[in-house]
């Protein structure tokens, strides 16, 4: 089957959510940790990392884990004020995935539609997009608050495909979360391609035949599809 159309998630796919939250981390080291030398930044920003759960830890939680095991320059910092550095910082350091303007000037440029279909609030999810100037090149993005579902829901997806006018077998679907992105797309009958780096494949379902290492990959896969179509 010929691939039409193209969805994408958001975090640790078109956008390096990883790399904001380093970012945000050294924000953060500055502003409220003791911090002597390199050796421990670096200590401190790994910490970081692992309590945030690439982004799946309850903030705070994680900022009240932080003021216990790290070395605050005040001891009597709230938590609140933490979370107020978070909201007003963390956007701001959005920042694209290596190569994601090339695959999506090459999707556009073959005329294929595109799409998003996004975990997370209104107003991060969107801020996000804008920060980074690629609302453009999509035709339908899909929010899960907004849309009072989430991946990986099939209702998600198949919201997506009617919107983007196309059956399942003809959308690809890529994303960096092995259950949300690419068990639910499998699921909801679109093609899945597994960005690898992010987070561990622990399902007991076979990994997808497409995986990237790279968002850049993703050329190829396509480029690929589209040889093997036209020698049907």
């Amino acid at each position: 089957m010929t691939i039409k159309a193209v969805i994408f998630d958001l975090d640790n796919t078109l956008v390096n959510r990883r790399t904001a939250f380093q970012i945000f981390s050294n924000r953060f080291i500055d502003k409220y940790v003791e911090c002597k030398d390199y050796g421990s930044r670096s200590e401190i920003i790994n910490l970081m990392r692992i309590a945030d759960r690439d982004g799946y830890r309850n903030k705070r939680e994680l900022f009240d884990e932080l003021k216990t095991s790290l070395v605050m320059n005040n001891n009597e910092i709230k938590t609140d004020e933490l979370l107020n550095f978070w909201s007003s910082e963390f956007l701001d350091c959005t920042v694209l995935m290596n190569g994601a303007l090339e695959v999506l000037d090459y999707l556009k440029s073959k005329n294929y539609k595109l799409g998003i279909i996004t975990n997370g609030s209104v107003y991060s999810q969107n801020t996000k997009i804008d920060k980074v100037k690629i609302r453009e090149y999509f035709d339908t993005i899909l929010v899960s608050d907004e849309m009072g579902i989430k991946k990986p829901d099939k209702e998600i997806f198949d919201i997506a495909l009617d919107r983007l006018g196309f059956r399942a077998e003809s959308c690809l679907f890529v994303g960096d979360n092995p259950e949300l992105d690419v068990i639910g797309a499998r699921a909801a009958g679109l093609n899945a391609v597994w960005l690898e780096g992010f987070m561990e494949w622990k399902e007991a379902s076979e990994v997808p035949i497409n995986k990237i290492n790279q968002l850049l990959d993703l050329i190829h896969v396509v480029e690929d599809n589209s040889r093997k179509a036209r020698n049907f």
